[in-house]
């Protein structure tokens, strides 16, 4: 059984990247120094890599070891089911997966949300597909109606008003690390 806060990795995705390169194992054990047996067990999820491993394979696939760690965490084919909630006059669907979360919007004209809490370092993207609201921004205020949509860095403050009954998106996708 794991943890639920362990990461799984999927590691068969070098298979998936190595075809898209028309590489045999063989050609990636040659051009990576990697013996046909680990690549194979790799591919298989039989076992994880060591990080020299992950970097060698990266370097003979034309990529980075990050980026390789991050397609093997990020399932492409993982479902999940929405939670609701129901915040300030706003009724949100929700769905989170690695890098970003997705949120489906309902509001009475009048509702007011302002929840800086609950960012990390996102950018955020505002779609509305019914209504009208005001988004506060440090920069000035948005009027957002029907068809219209904003990305801004979610970090700074920022309030949602509804000017009609509403329906909006809001899609939070999560900044690398800064060093």
């Amino acid at each position: 059984m794991t943890n639920k806060n362990t990461p799984s990795y999927q590691f068969d995705i070098l298979r998936l990247l190595r075809k898209e390169r028309k590489m045999t194992i063989h050609n990636l054990a040659k051009a990576s120094g990697i013996s046909y047996a680990v690549i194979s067990k790799l591919e298989r999820n039989r076992t994880n890599p060591a990080l020299g491993t992950l970097m060698q394979l990266a370097k003979a696939l034309g990529t980075t070891a990050t980026e390789l760690v991050a397609m093997a965490e990020n399932h492409t084919n993982e479902t999940k089911h929405e939670e609701r909630y129901t915040t300030h006059g706003f009724l949100f669907r929700k769905v989170s997966y690695n890098n970003v979360d997705i949120l489906s919007g309902q509001a009475k004209k009048g509702s007011r949300l302002s929840r800086p809490e609950v960012h990390e370092n996102d950018t955020e993207i505002v779609f509305v597909t019914e209504g009208k609201i005001r988004l506060s921004l440090a920069i000035g205020d948005r009027v957002l109606s029907t068809g219209d949509s904003i990305q801004f860095d979610a970090l700074f403050a920022h309030t949602y008003e509804a000017l009609s009954d509403c329906e909006i998106m809001i899609i939070h996708v999560r900044k690398g690390k800064r060093f």
